[in-house]
C-alpha cells in the first residue's frame, strides 16, 4: 500500500496491514529509519526557551556554589588588578557619573536610601524612627516660623533683654557700636 512520508512527504510503498495498524493508532508513517528518527525527535527548542532555561540554571548554581564562584572571582580579581589602570578608568567615567547622580531619579533614590541606612542604626525601632522624622518633617512644613518662636518663647528677646538690662538702652540713648 502506498503513502506519504510524514517526515520528507516521498511517497513509498509498505505492506497493507502495516499501514492500517500505524493509521489506526494514529501513528505517522514514515519511508525508513532515518525520517523515523527524524520525525520522533523533539521540535527544536527556540532562542527565548534555550535562555529561559540557562537562566533559571545558572540561579540554581549560583545557589549551590556561591561560596566556590566568591572564591575564584576573589582570586581573579587579585590576580588582574592593576591601581593605575582603575584610576584611570574612574577619571575617564566620572563626568558621567557626576551627571547621573543629577538626575532627579537618582536624587530620590538615593534620598530613600540614606533614610534607610541611618535608620539602620536604631534596630528593631528603625520603623519608628523613620516615622518620627516624616512627622518632625511634616510639622515643620505646616507651622511657620512667627508660630515656633511663638511656642519656643524665643519671640522678641532682644526687646526683653534691653528691658532687663540696666543702664543705656540701643536706640536712642545708646551710640551705635561702630562709629
Amino acid at each position: 500500500m502506498e503513502f506519504r512520508c510524514a517526515q520528507c512527504g516521498r511517497k513509498t510503498d509498505r505492506p497493507a496491514g502495516h499501514v492500517n495498524r500505524s493509521r489506526a493508532r494514529g501513528d505517522n508513517l514514515y519511508c525508513g529509519r532515518r525520517c523515523a528518527g527524524l520525525g520522533r525527535r523533539k521540535p527544536p527548542k527556540t532562542m527565548a526557551q534555550k535562555k529561559l532555561e540557562k537562566r533559571e540554571y545558572d540561579k540554581l548554581y549560583r545557589a549551590r556554589n556561591l561560596e566556590s564562584i566568591k572564591a575564584k572571582k576573589a582570586a581573579y580579581f587579585k590576580r588582574t588588578y592593576d591601581p593605575d589602570a582603575a584610576r584611570i578608568e574612574r577619571k575617564r567615567n566620572m563626568p558621567a557619573h557626576v551627571e547621573y547622580c543629577r538626575q532627579p531619579k537618582y536624587k530620590a533614590w538615593k534620598r530613600d536610601y540614606d533614610r534607610r541606612y541611618r535608620a539602620k542604626e536604631y534596630g528593631p525601632f528603625a520603623e519608628a524612627y523613620q516615622l518620627t522624622i516624616d512627622l518632625n518633617r511634616e510639622i515643620k512644613e505646616r507651622t511657620s516660623n512667627y508660630e515656633i518662636r511663638q511656642q519656643n518663647k524665643t519671640w522678641g528677646k532682644a526687646q526683653q533683654r534691653d528691658r532687663e538690662t540696666p543702664g543705656p538702652r540701643r536706640g536712642r540713648d545708646h551710640p551705635p557700636a561702630h562709629g
